[in-house]
């Protein structure tokens, strides 16, 4: 992800088919009281919206790291502040990493001919390509379960080579004198690549993809500055090498013993395009923290990063206590996060078109950690035909928000509020009252850890339970303590390494006027009526 340019990275969404599960859930949040907004109308024909941060919030923040590292903390100090109760620890010199190519999507690995260039199977069989004006392009495609190698001819004609090479045994392109590989993209350009490139049959007919093999430090020489600019501070750069070298390690020790590749090269997983944006100040950051990696008791900590967190991190629920949401002095520090959107009512309206004209907007729930009372969980969109519920990932995604930590401006119209609050071991309810006859019931309980260190944590545990009123067209109702309908079917077709990365359910399955969702302690899977279920990390 670059950080002018994009969102906090880990942001990831896959639409799915459903299939059936059930799931045992956690609950998360802040415990830090929350307070409904009051509804606000549209003022001259639109809405303002004001926020901080870029991204989810959850782990480091990119801009606060650089912030730090200005104040003079060290990468280790500033690793300690965003995972709090971590330690540092290493990995095993020459651990490898495999990372699908995304772009490479023609379902064949092509190839550029370079002297010393070998292909080999599994079974440790290799072969010297051959080079000159004869070959001017290799190619490894698929027939049924077998691969099959390919030159192409001075004329541009693609033909057979034949190969004492297991076809039916996984196949990678090296080159020991060079350690590269130009990989021939679709497009025409070619990318270079540290490691080897291996042929991974996937699925059925003729699908193949490319995987690069490749040494965790050689990755991180790419991943680093394609994720922070090379220009930033050097401790910056390191704890974002530790951070980037810890998610690599976690997700490939979450993949299945079947899996064709252990994460993605895309801000769905981490950037990475080869050799390409390799730079020598984030090389030294690398170098400089070769194989650290950061550990909560003794296992590698999901390290999830993003550009800003808008002055207050975003909790990542009681799975991962390390993710806590907490004030941040340092996110600020080298440029003021804030902005402000202005949507018109036309667009908000063409957005969800059963409302009819946009009457009001109400921010009726909160994550209660931060400004403005925390990020928002859900929205009530209220118009002249109907009203519906919005969660706010959702609402962020519709409008291409930066974060959820934001408010909504306008012409303030009076409304009923909702007030959950609750102190550490303890659980209170209260309830508001209003003219409607249909009622919404939520709950909320998690961790707050607050103490800046990587040793130590003081967590505060609050539990509380709000019941309010809503219109009948807008209720939103934990309907099960287990995942049921679309959702489970959904939650059933993840992979395993999907389904750990999500972790364990937050609510049951709430129900809206426009389909069904459940949260989970680090993602959503949102199932609109009608259309496949998306799941989202982050």
């Amino acid at each position: 992800m670059l950080i002018d340019a994009a969102p906090g990275a880990f942001v990831r969404a896959a639409a799915l088919t459903a299939a059936a599960a059930t799931l045992l859930f956690g609950l998360s949040g802040s415990g830090v009281p929350a307070q409904a907004d009051s509804a606000v109308a549209p003022k001259s024909g639109s809405v303002t919206i004001t926020g901080a941060g870029w991204g989810h919030g959850k782990g480091m923040s990119q801009y606060g790291a650089y912030g730090a590292a200005s104040k003079g903390l060290g990468y280790a100090e500033i690793i300690g502040f965003y995972y709090p109760g971590t330690t540092l620890d290493d990995l095993d010199e020459g651990n490898t990493i495999r990372v699908l190519i995304s772009a490479d999507n023609d379902n064949a690995l092509h190839f550029r001919p370079v002297k010393g260039q070998t292909v080999a199977d599994t079974a440790g069989t290799s072969m010297k390509l051959p080079v000159g004006s004869a070959y001017t392009k290799w190619r490894i495609t698929r027939s049924g379960d077998n691969r099959v190698l390919y030159y192409r001819n001075a004329s541009g004609t693609y033909v057979k080579y034949a190969t004492k090479l297991d076809p039916a045994r996984v196949w990678s392109v090296g080159n020991a004198s060079t350690g590269t590989v130009k990989l021939a993209m679709p497009d025409g350009s070619t990318r270079t690549y540290r490691g080897k490139l291996n042929a991974r049959l996937s699925g059925s007919g003729k699908g193949l993809v490319t995987v690069n093999k490749v040494t965790m430090e050689s990755y991180l020489r790419s991943v680093v500055p394609s994720e922070m600019p090379a220009s930033w501070s050097l401790e910056a750069l390191k704890a974002q090498a530790v951070a980037a070298r810890t998610y690599a390690a976690k997700l490939r020790s979450a993949a299945s013993a079947d899996a064709s590749y252990d994460l993605c090269d895309t801000s769905a997983c981490q950037v990475y395009r080869g050799t390409s944006t390799e730079n020598d100040r984030s090389d030294k950051a690398v170098s400089g923290t070769r194989n650290d990696v950061v550990e909560y008791k003794g296992k590698l900590a999901l390290t999830m990063f993003s550009s800003s967190n808008g002055g207050w991190s975003a909790s990542g629920g009681s799975d991962y206590p390390y993710l806590a949401a907490q004030k941040d002095p340092y996110d600020g520090v080298k440029r003021d996060q804030s902005w402000s959107v202005t949507l018109s009512s036309a667009k908000i309206q063409k957005a969800f078109p059963s409302i009819g004209t946009l009457k009001s907007i109400q921010v009726t729930s909160r994550d209660g950690a931060g400004t403005y009372g925390g990020r928002v969980e859900e929205l009530k969109l209220t118009g002249s035909k109907a009203s519906v519920t919005v969660t706010g990932a959702k609402f962020k995604s519709t409008f291409a928000l930066k974060e959820r930590l934001f408010k909504v401006a306008g012409s303030t119209t009076p409304t009923a509020t909702t007030t959950a609050t609750g102190t550490a071991t303890t659980t209170a309810t209260a309830t508001s009252t209003g003219t409607s006859t249909a009622t919404a019931t939520a709950t909320a309980t998690g961790t707050s850890t607050l103490k800046p260190s990587a040793t130590a944590t003081t967590t505060a545990t609050a539990t509380a339970t709000a019941t309010a009123t809503a219109t009948a067209t807008a209720t939103a109702t934990a309907t099960s303590s287990t995942l049921s309908g679309a959702v489970a079917k959904a939650y059933s077709a993840l992979s395993k390494t999907d389904a750990a990365t999500l972790g364990a359910a937050r609510t049951g399955v709430v129900t809206t006027s426009t389909g069904t969702y459940a949260d989970f302690a680090l993602g959503r899977i949102t199932c609109d009526t009608g259309k496949d279920c998306v799941v989202s990390f982050g």
